[in-house]
């Protein structure tokens, strides 16, 4: 039987979901705004600390619109609640709450978009995953899905490859994620039931170049994940897991002060109108 939560299946790390928090539908989801009506009732499934879901009640649904947050660890939603108190704690049209992926806890033709942003990447089923999906999805309603092509990250110059190869070997080592699961998105959702001629795909990417804020930022949330995430490469080899942490820690704050530098990561996105 799949976990339903393997992200977190060494135990729940704030240093982790940190790097998550920066998110907005602007800069991560902006794809679903061409299907998005003020007055929908969203779930977001795999929420993580909540940025995404709290800027979809605030700046994008109505008095009349609503939307719920989903995660299988506690405090996730435990962080995402806190946030929310934070950020809009006047907003009554965004709860969160537990559940699985498998197996969410609501009937049948229930939301008019389900969103899963970087969810499907880390599934040990991504096919019962997305079924389970469009099952709470209701007839003409959209299922919008989106992962990471770790794979395909580039770093540069050449002198910061260790800076991709990390990203790519600490998915390797993850209990499951999928380096390539951004171009086989489309496939997995066909794989899943989902009608071809009912899919929109596209593209997009997270690139940090001209924006130095933007770059320490990501520099600052990144090194203190590697310090305290509890994320191996070398899970047998302790000193040597050690040496290429502190080695790769030591190159993003060379590339963060760097004025040629980049980083970008690409991602595919599908957009499912269920049959009705």
């Amino acid at each position: 039987m799949a976990n339903d939560q393997v992200y977190y299946s060494k135990g729940f790390k704030k240093s982790v979901s940190d790097t998550h928090a920066w998110r907005t539908v602007d800069n991560s989801t902006k794809f679903i705004t061409s299907v998005l009506r003020p007055d929908f009732k969203v779930l977001d499934v795999g929420c993580g600390p909540g940025s995404i879901t709290v800027d979809l009640a605030k700046n994008y649904l109505n008095e009349n619109g609503s939307v719920i947050g989903v995660e299988p660890t506690q405090e996730l939603i435990d962080t995402a609640n806190e946030f929310k108190n934070t950020a809009a704690p006047s907003l009554n049209n965004v709860k969160f709450q537990t559940g699985s992926i498998y197996e969410l806890p609501f009937e049948d033709n229930t939301f008019d978009l389900v969103l899963a942003h970087q969810v499907i990447i880390h599934l040990q089923d991504p096919i019962k995953g997305l079924q389970e999906l469009a099952r709470v999805t209701k007839s003409g309603g959209y299922v919008a899905v989106k992962d990471a092509d770790l794979e395909s990250i580039i770093a540069s110059p050449e002198k910061y490859e260790l800076l991709r190869n990390y990203f790519v070997e600490k998915a390797k080592n993850a209990v499951s994620t999928d380096i390539k699961a951004g171009r086989t998105l489309r496939e997995k959702a066909v794989k899943a039931g989902y009608k071809p001629d009912n899919i929109t795909t596209s593209k997009s990417y997270w690139l940090l170049a001209d924006d130095i804020e933007a770059k320490k930022q990501w520099v600052e949330l990144t090194n203190n994940r590697i310090k305290n995430g509890g994320e191996v490469i070398y899970p047998n080899d302790e000193k040597k897991n050690e040496e290429v942490s502190n080695q790769v820690i030591s190159k993003w704050e060379e590339w963060v002060n760097d004025e040629t530098s980049l980083f970008n990561i690409s991602h595919f996105e599908i957009v499912y109108k269920k049959p009705v």
